[in-house]
């Protein structure tokens, strides 16, 4: 198969960080344009990664029939519409997340996905963590509901615009829509009621923002997960750990770089070399589904569900009650 011809929408520190060299070294995809609203640094990007074009405007990406898939790591308030440009233009598409920051964006966006008839993925990766999918497989057939704590907390962020409600969506659904899709992802029943306390604590010159929150979700099948996001602690710290408990067994995973068990017959513990988040794994397996003309693992309904738990969550700070959480009110 000829390699998956792509443009990447957005040339901020991230998508430099991690999708650019990604995309770089795997073979199935070839970079051919970057796109920025700065027309130096979309410039300075295309030099940096060696594609061969640039631009600062997106509907020149649109309209050329070579780029197969288009990867949007734009500021989180352009995603829904810009997603919905690109499958309307038949185009493949990561949209990095959240998929959306309102809830009226949600069905607009599966929507069109779904007439387009195009592979779509969201940038949920945690869930491909080689350690996600090592714990996966341990937990599978368990008899009880499984009890989960997720703690991301690190030091003070200062991206304004990542904090900002209208632009980034805040903390929580800037951020926490990786866990609640990870601990979807581990529990395999649909989540049916949040709530969560918390509020903004560290950015008084961002009002109406969430940047520290202790959230609680309970699952269809009577899993609880308790998840922990903010901005209080130390760098020094690792950012993420994840506790799974069921059926007389523990399963940790500290940052994705290491996972210890207890109560198993052999000992799973695995240390990796280094941090993985799961991003190349995500990469190869869009390429996959590409490839086969089948859905992508993460699709718009789970880029729907994060965004779901994550806006029910904010409401639930702010109402101080639990929400019910259906993503079929919201989507088909």
């Amino acid at each position: 198969m000829p390699p998956i011809v792509t443009a990447v929408v957005g040339c901020g520190s991230f998508a430099r960080a991690i999708h650019l060299p990604n995309l770089a070294k795997l073979p199935e995809y070839e970079l051919r344009t970057v796109v920025d609203i700065n027309p130096q640094r979309a410039h300075d990007t295309a030099d940096q990664f060696s594609a061969p074009n640039h631009s600062s405007d997106y509907g020149s990406v649109l309209s050329d029939t070579n780029i197969d898939l288009v990867v949007i790591c734009t500021p989180h308030n352009q995603h829904a519409e810009m997603a919905i440009r690109a499958v309307n233009a038949g185009k493949h598409v990561l949209v990095e997340k959240p998929m959306a920051l309102k809830l009226d964006e949600l069905r607009p966006v599966v929507e069109a996905v779904r007439k387009a008839g195009v592979t779509f993925t969201v940038g949920l990766n945690r869930r491909f963590s080689e350690l996600s999918r090592a714990a996966k497989r341990l937990i599978k057939g368990r008899k009880y509901p499984l009890l989960i704590n997720y703690r991301m907390v690190n030091d003070i962020v200062r991206h304004p615009w990542a904090l900002d409600p209208e632009i980034g969506g805040g903390r929580i659904i800037s951020e926490a829509v990786h866990l609640f899709d990870l601990v979807y992802f581990l529990v395999g029943a649909e989540p049916i009621r949040v709530y969560a306390e918390g509020g903004n604590y560290t950015h008084p010159e961002l009002p109406g923002t969430q940047d520290n929150a202790v959230m609680t979700v309970r699952f269809a099948d009577e899993s609880i997960a308790s998840i922990t996001i903010g901005d209080l602690g130390s760098a020094a710290y690792p950012k993420e750990r994840v506790e799974i408990f069921s059926d007389e067994r523990t399963i940790v995973v500290d940052d994705y770089v290491r996972m210890e068990t207890r109560g198993f017959e052999e000992d799973a513990g695995i240390a990796l070399p280094a941090v993985d988040k799961g991003f190349v794994r995500e990469l190869e397996a869009l390429a996959t589904a590409i490839a086969s003309h089948s859905p992508a693992e993460v699709t718009e309904a789970d880029g729907a569900r994060a965004t779901l738990c994550a806006v029910k969550t904010v409401d639930a700070i702010f109402n101080g009650s639990a929400q019910k959480v259906d993503l079929g009110a919201y989507i088909k």
